[in-house]
């Protein structure tokens, strides 16, 4: 069940070149993460206002989402996927700019969240389709774990080096340094050298074709139950958790250094977590993907007492190898099962189940902990994470799907709407733009 990591995936130009975009943008939204937080916590005091900042991005990139990946199923991906890299450089760059010289009022970062948040679900859909064809079939699994290694190694040093920029010289420096990695992002992404073709156009509509996508997704019973929880466990968990934390670390955990080690210790996990889905083979993926959100529980527990920075990012690195383990997994799954010409589809409709409900969780979250206190609304968010992840761990058709690389042995029959994986995609289809 367990083998070595092997970088052979790196030998591929094009998924070096998408790997090299995708570190460098995530580095600058670590960043972010901290440096936005305190900035709207420095210009109001509110929690509810930070709420609201984040959740007009989330909003905004749900309600375009599903147009997105029917869009991204149209025309070049590589081309979207530029495109909403400078349109997210340049509403990150005037966000920066307009806090260093301290005209930012709340309404403006509303605003460029709003945009930054279209540009997302453009990119998005994009993306995940794009990565399949950059690898040959047979090594999926490998390119989105070591993704998420990279991202995650990316990610230890993002959030405490935000800390660090918002003590030093202030939030819009931090935010700065996130709009230009949006620009080396399309940079490197301009050198790929597939997803510059359009992958297919019956002729129909963009909203025909969303329609049929929302029918595909719905007909795969093992796809919709496991996204239905990972969008609960973001709006009952992990939304609370990112509102309420920097609000509990500014008052009673020492600031902002205290919150950028929490969130390093995330990433940290993640990165450890990386090399454990890079080297587990289990036959039935879905069930360590599923059950690794049992580790979100504890994090949420601590911060609700406020236990100290260190013992909160401890099990904060244990909900970081969860997140690792969960979207290799995922990610591999739907690679493998879900047809090249539909793919961005059916993943904007995954990542539509994230961003419907997370902008709901950052909304309530401020108002919530006014109401019933910061405490109580993180224990119930860890009560139903707990919940959920059990109730998706009885659907047969979760348990059931099987790796195509885990073994060979004992094949199932292929059904669209059952457990088991659909048939294998033809070895020879692999390298070019149609390979799942």
């Amino acid at each position: 069940m367990f083998k070595l990591p092997s970088m052979r995936v790196l030998r591929e130009r094009d998924f070096r070149l998408l790997l090299g975009g995708r570190i460098t943008s995530q580095l600058g939204n670590q960043i972010t993460v901290v440096a936005l937080a305190f900035g709207v916590l420095d210009l109001t005091g509110s929690a509810s206002d930070l709420g609201l900042v984040l959740a007009v991005e989330a909003f905004s990139l749900a309600l375009f989402l599903v147009i997105g990946g029917a869009v991204a199923d149209r025309m070049s991906r590589r081309r979207l996927m530029i495109t909403a890299d400078l349109v997210r450089f340049a509403s990150q760059g005037v966000m920066a700019a307009l806090l260093i010289s301290g005209h930012a009022r709340i309404w403006h970062l509303l605003l460029l969240q709003v945009v930054s948040g279209i540009a997302s679900a453009f990119f998005i859909p994009a993306v995940s389709a794009l990565q399949p064809e950059t690898v040959p079939a047979e090594h999926h699994r490998e390119a989105n774990a070591l993704r998420g290694l990279m991202i995650a190694a990316a990610g230890v040093v993002g959030p405490a080096l935000g800390g660090l920029l918002v003590v030093a010289v202030g939030a819009g420096y931090a935010l700065a340094l996130d709009s230009l990695s949006f620009l080396l992002s399309a940079v490197l992404i301009s050198a790929i050298r597939v997803g510059s073709a359009p992958v297919a156009n019956s002729g129909k509509s963009v909203l025909r074709d969303v329609r049929d996508g929302w029918q595909d997704f719905r007909s795969r019973r093992w796809l919709w139950p496991v996204t239905l929880q990972s969008a609960l466990v973001r709006m009952l968990g992990l939304a609370p958790f990112m509102v309420l934390g920097p609000l509990i670390a500014k008052d009673e955990l020492g600031g902002p250094a205290s919150w950028g080690l929490i969130l390093g210790a995330i990433s940290l996990g993640a990165f450890v977590g990386g090399f454990v889905a890079m080297s587990a083979h289990p036959r039935r993926p879905l069930i360590p993907a599923v059950a690794g959100a049992f580790l979100f529980v504890p994090m949420l527990l601590l911060l609700s007492v406020a236990a100290s920075p260190v013992a909160i990012a401890a099990v904060a690195f244990l909900g970081g190898i969860a997140q690792s383990v969960f979207w290799t997994y995922w990610q591999t799954a739907m690679h493998e099962n879900v047809p090249p010409e539909t793919l961005s589809r059916i993943s904007s409709y995954d990542w539509l189940g994230a961003y419907t409900f997370e902008p709901i969780g950052y909304a309530l979250a401020g108002p919530a902990s006014a109401l019933i206190g910061a405490s109580a609304t993180l224990v119930a968010g860890a009560g139903a994470v707990a919940v959920g992840t059990a109730a998706t761990l009885a659907v047969p058709e979760v348990r059931r799907l099987r790796a195509r690389s885990a073994s060979t042995e004992d094949p199932q029959p292929a059904s669209a709407t059952g457990g088991s994986a659909e048939p294998a995609p033809d070895p020879a289809r692999a390298q070019g733009p149609p390979a799942p």
